[in-house]
């Protein structure tokens, strides 16, 4: 500013009062503004450009984005409704499965780490749809936290790719942990549970096993 355009700033904290003062020639005008005003103009005269956030091409049924400053979070709906899957050293090739979404992170370097799972309404997924009990094993009741044991999580240098990881997690061996019978509606122990269901089409688990856990898909995205 030049001496015969001067702006003044007077902050009076114990007041919480900020004045501006502005000097045009002879002439002085004053106002007061709010904090958040102030901060406003600050942030504005700042900004240079708006860069803005290309995600990049996302992974196939990627339901949401969240980026900070570790990395990136991605919750991706799963529509195929069946699974390879083992219980110890038993295989269960072409397993029927409900609904599945998969929530998990990745680091700069694409490498996945916090994976959730939960089992959702058989309908094209909305903030409201309902979820339920996952009737499997090794994922913790309520948050969806799967235990991977120590089993390495792939790394993901194009994004697009991840849409191999549920399968990928489907596909680890299952043991007892983190097993509830109480969170299917026949009562069944787990190993009954899978002899039950692999002739069993997914549609059945709708009518006959999933119990409502009360949380909402909107809920599962944006659960820390």
């Amino acid at each position: 500013m030049n001496a015969e355009n001067d702006i003044k700033i007077c902050i009076s904290p114990r007041q919480g009062k900020i004045t501006i003062e502005e000097q045009e020639g002879l002439v002085t005008t004053r106002k007061e503004i709010d904090r958040q005003t102030l901060l406003s103009c600050f942030k504005n005269s700042l900004r240079t450009e708006d860069p803005g956030y290309s995600s990049g091409f996302l992974p196939l049924n990627c339901l949401s984005v969240w980026q900070g400053r570790e990395g990136k979070r991605f919750v991706l709906w799963h529509p195929k409704l069946y699974a390879d899957m083992t219980l110890y050293d038993t295989p269960y090739s072409h397993f029927p499965i409900p609904r599945m979404v998969f929530r998990f992170s990745t680091n700069a370097e694409g490498k996945v780490s916090d994976c959730r799972i939960g089992v959702v309404a058989d309908e094209t997924p909305t903030p409201d749809t309902v979820m339920y009990h996952y009737p499997f094993s090794n994922v913790s009741e309520g948050s969806g936290h799967l235990c991977v044991g120590a089993n390495t999580m792939p790394t993901y240098k194009k994004l697009h790719k991840a849409v191999n990881l549920p399968a990928f997690l489907l596909s680890i061996p299952n043991n007892m942990h983190s097993y509830y019978k109480t969170h299917n509606k026949l009562g069944l122990e787990y190993r009954d549970l899978m002899e039950f269901l692999k002739d069993k089409e997914p549609s059945f688990y709708y009518s006959d096993v999933l119990i409502p856990n009360e949380w909402t898909l909107g809920r599962f995205i944006e659960a820390m």
